[in-house]
């Protein structure tokens, strides 16, 4: 049996994937079971339970010292109770609390889920940030990383080994993508080119940067309409933002959506806006596999996720006007965006699969033998 940590079940980002990977670790015999933080948002509990993967709820406070040992306890009585043979953190810097519960329980296995770049530019945040890293090295087996670029900022910036964290990518269940075949957009004066954008509205995502892109664009005239899709904290600050500029017939903030392959498919370009601080960014993959033409900032998950431009066209960071340029690159050259987006597929198809993701998850945390995988991959 296999523990998950998880924040919560909001429908975004990490819990989708953990909902994924449980998919395919069902189909080879593996039990998970996840452990929550908090009740809510629970927007995907429905579907686990369809699953029937058990939820168990921590309820834990979300403020104050004593959550950090009220979280070591209660991970220690579940492990002791249900004798996982490996636990899985996805939120780090917690995973301290989680691996020394699961280690003084006698759990063999424990690994932490690596999504983000290292803040290291955040100072005493930071420097709180790498503390709880180095408390956790003694009891933590491995940190998984999603992208190289994050495993090579986790080593110069948490002082670890090349041994301690390694690179796996998360993955994207293509038969979820609908009519997965790259597409090709001639611009037509008699509907707006559609652009869309999948990501938390986070400070790690740039979404201001692509609003003003778009307003850029309506005051040259061109007829464009931009899907915000997603939800979180700065969703107040970019409705501002929105009527400053007077776009409301322009820009629309979406909220949290499970039809992410019905969007993709009515999108003519998918952007991709981001800070330095982005791990990976899995609407990416689902875009490349899905087939629609990408405009994603350069910076080092985008680049090695778009092989340096090859897959996507990618431009100066936190610049609109970079942006817009890219964005009207793919509605003006639709023909060469269309190259771009056939070699986006056949490396999102070969590189970024959640059966290669699972199936090197399992073999980090130890979970399953060469038999199981192949039942899953038979179907």
């Amino acid at each position: 049996m296999l523990l998950i940590v998880l924040t919560s079940l909001c429908a975004e980002g990490t819990p989708v994937l953990v909902l994924e990977l449980c998919r395919w670790w069902l189909i080879c015999g593996i039990r998970p079971t996840i452990v929550l933080f908090y009740p809510q948002p629970n927007d995907l509990a429905p579907e686990f339970e369809a699953l029937g993967i058990p939820l168990i709820y921590l309820q834990l406070p979300k403020a104050g010292l004593g959550r950090y040992a009220k979280l070591t306890k209660e991970i220690y009585q579940l492990c002791y109770q249900l004798k996982p043979s490996a636990v899985l953190s996805m939120p780090l810097g917690w995973h301290t609390c989680v691996a020394y519960g699961a280690k003084c329980a006698g759990v063999k296995r424990v690994a932490a889920h690596v999504g983000n770049y290292p803040p290291h530019w955040s100072g005493l945040a930071f420097q709180k940030f790498r503390l709880q890293i180095q408390l956790g090295r003694p009891v933590t087996d491995r940190l998984i990383c999603c992208s190289n670029y994050i495993r090579q900022g986790v080593l110069a910036h948490f002082n670890l080994t090349p041994t301690e964290a390694v690179t796996i990518y998360n993955g994207c269940p293509f038969n979820c993508v609908a009519n997965p075949v790259a597409k090709v957009t001639v611009r037509s004066d008699n509907r707006p080119f559609i652009v869309g954008m999948v990501a938390r509205l986070e400070q790690h995502k740039d979404q201001p940067t692509l609003i003003r892109a778009a307003g850029l664009l309506k005051n040259q005239g061109f007829k464009i309409q931009v899907n915000l899709v997603g939800e979180g904290r700065r969703r107040k600050e970019y409705e501002t933002l929105i009527d400053e500029l007077s776009l409301q017939d322009t820009v629309y903030l979406l909220g949290m959506r499970r039809d992410i392959p019905s969007l993709l498919q009515q999108m003519d370009a998918f952007v991709f806006s981001a800070k330095p601080d982005e791990g990976f960014g899995i609407a990416l993959v689902e875009a490349m596999a899905a087939g629609v033409p990408i405009v994603a900032t350069d910076v080092g998950a985008c680049r090695e996720i778009l092989q340096n431009g090859l897959s996507g066209i990618l431009v100066k960071p936190e610049s609109p006007e970079h942006l817009a340029k890219g964005i009207l690159t793919v509605m003006n050259l639709p023909y060469e965006a269309a190259k771009r987006t056939q070699i986006a597929r056949e490396r999102a198809q070969s590189v970024f699969s959640i059966e290669a993701m699972a199936q090197a998850y399992s073999h980090e945390l130890r979970l399953s033998n060469k038999t199981t995988q192949q039942r899953a991959l038979n179907g």
